[in-house]
């Protein structure tokens, strides 16, 4: 099966037992983002479009842009950039004095990290050193009252973001940051 798609389309293959397929929907919705959800557990056979553009591996969700570029278990943070870089970020829903958090990487370089603050608080961290036009990450860590939130990954899309402005290459040897950039393409890149 091949996926189909136009310059504004936005087509999201998940399972609804899978906890960053609910995340992801809701972040469409609450964005007011049009998207096409398409069932894996009622369209088995669309696991082929998931194995192709995920290089063999079944990790959801993945969604496909009308561009030809996908994102795999993305955190909404890398959502909002990808979808206001294709212009199809809508309204949102709910009062229009709601806000979420706000979060925000930081290189702090006296103390060789970068850090994720939510709502100005750090709850989490990648420590580096810096070796030429290589950045090295050795350990990439959440705080422990902030786990299961899909802060770590948030923190690495960022933190790969200021990578790729500062023209440099990473060098992932905590397992995490490898596996964050091993299951997504994007980044794949940036690896020295």
């Amino acid at each position: 099966m091949t996926d189909v798609t136009s310059s504004t389309t936005i087509t999201m293959y998940g399972a609804d037992w899978c906890g960053d397929c609910r995340r992801s929907k809701a972040w469409f919705e609450a964005n007011g983002v049009d998207y096409t959800y398409v069932d894996l557990a009622e369209q088995p056979d669309a696991v082929d479009v998931v194995l192709e553009r995920n290089n063999g591996f079944k990790r959801i969700p993945v969604i496909v842009f009308g561009d030809g570029t996908h994102l795999t278990e993305p955190s909404d943070e890398a959502m909002a950039a990808k979808v206001g870089e294709l212009g199809l970020l809508g309204g949102g829903e709910g009062d229009a004095g709601e806000t979420g958090p706000t979060f925000e990487v930081v290189d702090v370089t006296d103390a060789a990290r970068f850090e994720l603050r939510r709502d100005g608080t750090t709850v989490g961290l990648a420590s580096y050193r810096r070796q030429g036009d290589r950045v090295v990450i050795p350990h990439v860590e959440t705080f422990p009252e902030h786990r299961g939130q899909g802060y770590a990954a948030r923190l690495m899309d960022g933190v790969l973001a200021q990578i790729r402005a500062g023209g440099a290459k990473i060098v992932p040897l905590c397992p995490f940051a490898a596996a964050h950039i091993r299951d997504n393409p994007e980044y794949h890149d940036l690896v020295a």
